[in-house]
């Protein structure tokens, strides 16, 4: 399927700049910011069938969560500390483009995924703020 092949396979954060601002314009709570800030996200993309399989946790940490999507359509997921999300995932020029909202507080939360040098790079929009992470595959 259009450009989501280079994707597929499981992948660790290794980097991230812009992290307090990002989790300030997301309401997380003090308490997790420190919590997220040291931890490490893995995450890991499959087909599943005519759609794909996104599997997202914190390295070392048990649990995680698992969304089934197709491209173009909604689905619901959940944001880093569990509440829920409508999710829009689609695709352009190579690129994941992903559209989040949390059903709760109405913030709305852009992702743009793209293969560069054999690295993940993410770049996530929120509130006016943008978080850059950078994952390598394992």
């Amino acid at each position: 399927m259009t450009g989501l092949d280079a994707f597929v396979g499981s992948w660790q954060e290794q980097s991230k700049e812009g992290f307090d601002e990002m989790a300030s314009a997301l309401g997380l709570p003090a308490d997790k910011v420190e919590l997220y800030k040291a931890a490490r996200t893995a995450i890991s993309y499959g087909k599943d069938g005519d759609g794909w399989v996104i599997n997202v946790g914190l390295v070392g940490v048990p649990g995680g969560r698992e969304f089934k999507f197709q491209v173009g359509q909604p689905y619901d997921s959940a944001d880093i500390d569990g509440s829920p999300m409508k999710s829009l995932v689609n695709v352009d020029n190579g690129k994941l483009v992903e559209q989040h909202t949390n059903q709760s507080l109405g913030a709305e939360m852009n992702i743009e995924r793209w293969i560069e040098g054999g690295q993940m790079h993410v770049k996530t929009s929120c509130s006016g703020l943008s978080m850059l992470s950078k994952y390598a595959k394992v």
